[in-house]
């Protein structure tokens, strides 16, 4: 009889556990992707404002992934310089910037401002904005 109420405890357990389990993978998986797209932004702005190879810098931005790039656009880059960032099949990125393109000029500031949305197919979003003065920052 004890065996039997050890067991029931554990299966309820489990049962209880595999779920939220699920969840926090899904939220570190949105908060690891987040992160990353927040630190290439300001990598970007960076890179851009310090002047490195006299450039521009700016991220391309697709439903299933981003490109990294040295340019004053993504169609006049250096592809040379290219990063390209997929996402997992579980994650898409949306904006309300037109073109999805935003570009750092030579003083840091950028073409565009808005927000990028990082979306979980599941569960969850994470927004980044990006002010007039270049500044990036997870809401």
């Amino acid at each position: 009889m004890e065996l039997l109420v050890v067991i029931a405890i554990t299966v309820i357990l489990v049962a209880v556990a595999v779920p939220l389990y699920g969840n926090l993978q899904v939220s570190a998986q949105l908060n690891e992707r987040s992160a990353e797209l927040t630190q290439t932004l300001r990598s970007a702005q960076e890179r851009a404002a310090s002047g490195v190879n006299d450039a521009s810098h700016g991220l391309k931005l697709f439903s299933d992934r981003y490109v990294f790039y040295q340019g004053d656009s993504y169609d006049t880059r250096a592809s040379a310089y290219d990063r390209n960032i997929k996402f997992d099949s579980s994650l898409t990125l949306t904006t309300d910037l037109s073109g999805e393109e935003i570009n750092f000029n030579r003083a840091g500031i950028p073409n565009k401002t808005g927000k990028i949305i990082l979306q979980h197919a599941v569960n969850g979003n994470r927004t980044i904005t990006i002010n007039n003065l270049g500044a990036v920052a997870e809401e």
